[in-house]
């Protein structure tokens, strides 16, 4: 809906995201941030959703958007703005969490499979609840590390994400990988 609302001004050439927020900032035309919007919104409603339900993760997604519009002031391009934005995502599912006083969430995925046959659907099927139950089993920083690393960001990335040292992000993805691998092996035996 809001992107809608946004894209009823004429799209912009420019696509560097840093770019982008800047020029957004200093005109405050509705344009740059759609074309945010367009290159992330996915990306971070998938992240969303992979820790919490269908409901929350648009509506969280919603309100990361306009905290950007809010604190568009606040982004100073010390880190990227895919990291930004999920860290203020981030803080929103971290503080709704603690008003649910919820710290188990859910991860689901949609994944399209390549062999669109039954029986590798059940297949697919079965193999994503099997990593759902394992990620499940994982403590709550080490399991949102982990997806985060699988959202494609450095370690870097996801210590300004978490307001973490960069060793504290090695050690739990560390500990997230030794977890699943042990959790692998006894499912397999």
């Amino acid at each position: 809906m809001l992107l809608s609302w946004l894209n009823r001004h004429s799209a912009l050439p420019e696509s560097d995201p840093q770019r982008l927020m800047q020029a957004y900032i200093q005109t405050d035309n509705p344009a740059y941030l759609a074309q945010l919007i367009h290159s992330y919104g996915d990306d971070l409603y998938h992240f969303l959703l992979k820790q919490s339900d269908l409901a929350l993760a648009a509506d969280l997604s919603q309100q990361s958007w306009l905290k950007v519009m809010q604190q568009k002031q606040q982004f100073a391009g010390h880190s990227s703005f895919k990291t930004w934005l999920f860290a203020i995502g981030r803080n929103l599912l971290l503080d709704e969490f603690r008003r649910q006083k919820r710290w188990v969430y859910e991860i689901s995925e949609d994944l399209a499979s390549e062999d669109n046959s039954p029986a590798a659907a059940v297949e697919q099927q079965q193999n994503e609840l099997k990593l759902q139950h394992l990620l499940e089993r994982l403590p709550l920083l080490q399991r949102e590390t982990l997806l985060l690393q699988l959202e494609g960001f450095s370690l870097v990335q996801i210590a300004q994400i978490t307001s973490t040292e960069p060793e504290t992000v090695k050690s739990r993805l560390r500990y997230a990988r030794q977890a699943l691998a042990k959790q692998l092996g006894e499912h397999d035996e």
